[in-house]
């Protein structure tokens, strides 16, 4: 997951491993730390493939810079389909924040993706709201069942929203 922000970081500029985390930081959120126990080994790894390399500034400070195998490896990854798995909302983030250097028809076939995701999401809570409501109006959960349900339909459309809002900027 971090090897696609990374890659796309780098193609915008040459960043330190602390530049690199602390942009990672603020694109995730507040709440989401990120270690150089995990940065530090991605970026040895990526080196150690070709995709990045270490350079010094003429302050001899070490920028890390990526290569033509780690463009094509970003192009790769942006062309990739997401999973649905855990890290889902990052993935498409990270390619929502990176749109800008892909073609048109990667970005919108992106754009297309997360919101059909996003929909079938809403899709989802909105059902489960309704069999809530026809099954289980008299349960013990039912009130923070209904809540979960109706926030998460909520952030859907938010996402919705937002995705909206990205596309107007590209065209």
């Amino acid at each position: 997951m971090y090897e696609l922000y990374i890659l796309g970081q780098l193609l915008y500029a040459d960043h330190s491993a602390y530049k690199l985390r602390f942009i990672l930081e603020n694109i995730l959120g507040a709440n989401r730390k990120v270690s150089f126990g995990v940065l530090y080994p991605l970026l040895e790894k990526m080196e150690t493939a070709g995709k990045l390399m270490i350079i010094e500034d003429p302050h001899s400070r070490k920028k890390i810079h990526v290569t033509a195998v780690g463009r094509d490896r970003f192009f790769e990854l942006m062309r990739e389909p997401v999973k649905n798995n855990a890290h889902m909302d990052e993935v498409y983030l990270f390619k929502l924040t990176s749109l800008c250097l892909v073609d048109s028809k990667l970005a919108q076939q992106i754009i297309a993706d997360f919101r059909a995701e996003k929909q079938a999401q809403r899709d989802r809570y909105t059902e489960n709201i309704s069999q809530l409501m026809l099954k289980h109006a008299d349960a013990s959960f039912f009130k923070s069942a209904l809540q979960a349900n109706k926030l998460q339909a909520a952030l859907a459309n938010t996402y919705l929203d937002y995705v909206d809002m990205i596309e107007r900027e590209l065209e």
